[in-house]
């Protein structure tokens, strides 16, 4: 081989290698976001729940009503109503308030009466009680979050560890 299909040849490797990088480290980042973002909405939920159950006011509430809407289904030919509950408790001083559920799904609850817990100083700051919704949601997204936040995290390794071994083979 000549020279000049030498210098060719090792252009063409750096490309190649320009973009197998930038491709890898977009990848590491999309995963390593998507498991940082999980871990810190379980968090930010978990902290929320657990300082309004433990220093909120626990009440009685009812359903009052539903909000509509409409999910596609997954294969794209139909949708699906969905309803999501619109849930009014009161106060110590009997002051009404609305609070409008981040849930919803296709029925109706078969109870009217359900779990609020609201803020002694913001009486309007609310969380519907249950199990269900105050602590295995949040657990179950932080368990999901794990997924592709330990694959970001090995992804990591891998790459730093064959960045140090391909520096000590330089050495």
């Amino acid at each position: 081989m000549n020279k000049k299909s030498i210098k060719l040849k090792n252009k063409q490797v750096k490309s190649d290698n320009f973009w197998i990088v930038s491709f890898f480290l977009m990848f590491l980042l999309l995963f390593l976001g998507m498991g940082v973002g999980g871990v810190y909405y379980s968090y930010s939920k978990f902290s929320r729940n657990i300082n309004l159950v433990s220093d909120g006011v626990k009440t009685e509430a009812r359903i009052t009503g539903y909000e509509e809407s409409w999910s596609k289904d997954s294969d794209g030919n139909g949708s699906t109503r969905m309803y999501s509950p619109v849930i009014t408790y009161y106060d110590s001083s009997n002051h009404s308030y609305t609070l409008h559920a981040d849930y919803s799904s296709s029925s109706r609850e078969w109870s009217n009466d359900v779990t609020v817990y609201f803020d002694k100083k913001d009486p309007s700051r609310a969380i519907r009680g249950g199990f269900w919704h105050l602590w295995f949601w949040p657990f179950i997204i932080l368990c999901l979050s794990m997924i592709p936040l330990g694959i970001g995290l090995f992804i990591l390794n891998y790459y730093i560890r064959s960045l140090l071994k391909t520096e000590n083979r330089l050495y």
